[in-house]
């Protein structure tokens, strides 16, 4: 079996690939990376060809820049791409920002100049898929993942295809270790949007631990740094538990001015660690020292890794394990790679598993369109994705649901058509935009910063069309 990954020179990439080592029983025989950033993809697909050499790993790995090449004979395509960089999120930060407005690469106006950039790539990419591997399922893991999975089913070319993203898994994770049973063995029920969801209950051996996870809301914040971002108080009151990216919408106004006291964004960041980093890596593997290269990534990586949404949270960046409580585990948590991988077993070797996937709404949750595109528990095997019937859902959550989804689907007809007045009433929508004005010139300052990857707005075209 062939696994295919767009954006194959990813930062996160080896990490993609050491996961596949604690999966022998995918039996992959060909894992292929692709990437149009040659230099990068150089460096990523050296680095991952020693970790396969490495752990004698059963399958090859080949990296090209030649999209026909790498989806050829792939039975499942992992997409993870960034348009621009991490430097166009710089910019997509500090927009927002300038404009009082969050600035965050998928929730807001980030994940929507994100969004603009990203969608036209991805629905070229489906055209050749369709051709080349029509018979070939697509896990998009690119950001902003909601979006993308709504455009991908709206308006891309190749119908298998699965929005994937791991913050659920996170959530298991924690909650598996504070009950202190492995992940496999509860259930967090699950509803939302991308980013923007709830568990409603917690099911352990057919008993729903939820209000008593509620009641002991402060043992488990302290277990697990994604629930300390609320106050119990908060949480008691909603009833259930949050997605870790709630904190944009209960504390938008905190997490704007947390960022603005660090004097540093997230992306800022990643840059300030992820461009000497590369150069790093390619001085080691031109001259041949890939272990070496290895070590200077993990060790980055986890510095970037353990750093995650602190400032926004806090003001400034620390690592946001060092406060947790340790509770010892004998079992395994999931990693990034697991849910994408856990998907392929279901489909390939028929594995009955309840995944959270972002898949078309066909009447999963009430009150929304059959095409929007939810978060929601699914059934997954050699048939493809079953989603488990949600219904009705609190007005507490439905609140920010309906307008967030009434943004998403402007936002993808504007990064798919590029007409000015959709985009416009897309971020005029939003929650965290506070008003007309201030979406417009947030609006006119990303289609000038980032017009190299915008064409679908050149204004030629749109008089042609119009």
């Amino acid at each position: 079996m062939k696994l295919t990954v767009l954006g194959g020179a990813g930062m996160r990439t080896p990490q993609l690939i050491q996961g596949l080592f604690k999966h022998p029983d995918l039996h992959l025989s060909e894992v292929t990376l692709f990437d149009n950033d040659e230099n990068r993809l150089l460096v990523m697909g050296e680095l991952s060809k020693y970790l396969v050499e490495q752990h004698q790993a059963s399958f090859k790995l080949t990296f090209t820049s030649d999209i026909r090449e790498a989806v050829r004979g792939a039975e499942f395509i992992y997409s993870a791409i960034r348009v621009g960089q991490e430097e166009s999120r710089v910019l997509d930060e500090r927009v927002s920002l300038k404009h009082g407005v969050i600035g965050q690469e998928t929730t807001g106006p980030g994940g929507f100049a994100m969004a603009l950039r990203t969608i036209p790539v991805m629905i070229e990419y489906t055209k050749i898929i369709h051709e080349v591997a029509p018979q070939a399922w697509l896990l998009n893991f690119t950001n902003p993942s909601g979006l993308l999975a709504q455009a991908l089913n709206t308006y891309g070319h190749h119908d298998k295809v699965i929005g994937i993203c791991d913050a659920h898994a996170g959530i298991k994770n924690a909650l598996g270790k504070f009950l202190g049973v492995p992940h496999t063995r509860l259930q967090a029920t699950y509803f939302g949007l991308n980013h923007l969801g709830w568990v409603p209950s917690v099911i352990v051996g057919g008993e729903d631990k939820l209000p008593e996870i509620l009641e002991n809301y402060e043992s488990l914040s302290r277990t697990s740094h994604i629930f300390s971002f609320f106050d119990p108080d908060l949480i008691r009151n909603i009833g259930m538990l949050p997605n870790e990216y709630l904190y944009y919408f209960y504390y938008t106004d905190q997490a704007v001015k947390n960022i603005n006291e660090s004097n540093e964004t997230r992306g800022e960041q990643i840059v300030k660690l992820g461009r000497p980093l590369l150069e790093r890596l390619y001085d080691h593997v031109k001259s041949g020292d890939v272990a070496k290269a290895w070590a200077d990534y993990k060790q980055t990586m986890e510095e970037r890794n353990n750093t995650y949404m602190s400032r926004e949270t806090s003001g400034n960046v620390h690592n946001v394990y060092e406060k947790e409580e340790k509770i010892e585990i004998t079992y395994e948590e999931e990693g990034y790679e697991g849910l994408a991988l856990n998907i392929i077993k279901s489909i390939k070797y028929n594995k009955q598993q309840v995944l959270t996937l972002n898949i078309p709404n066909n009447g999963t949750i009430a009150g929304l369109h059959h095409d929007d595109v939810v978060e929601v528990p699914c059934l997954v095997n050699e048939n493809g994705y079953f989603p488990l019937s949600v219904g009705e859902v609190p007005d507490v959550a439905m609140s920010l649901i309906k307008p967030v989804k009434t943004y998403e689907r402007l936002a993808v007809e504007a990064a798919v058509t590029g007409d000015y007045d959709t985009a416009l009433k897309a971020l005029t929508v939003h929650p965290l935009v506070p008003s007309y004005t201030v979406a417009k010139a947030i609006l006119d300052e990303y289609l000038e910063v980032h017009k190299q990857y915008l064409p679908q707005f050149n204004s030629e075209k749109q008089e042609l069309i119009n």
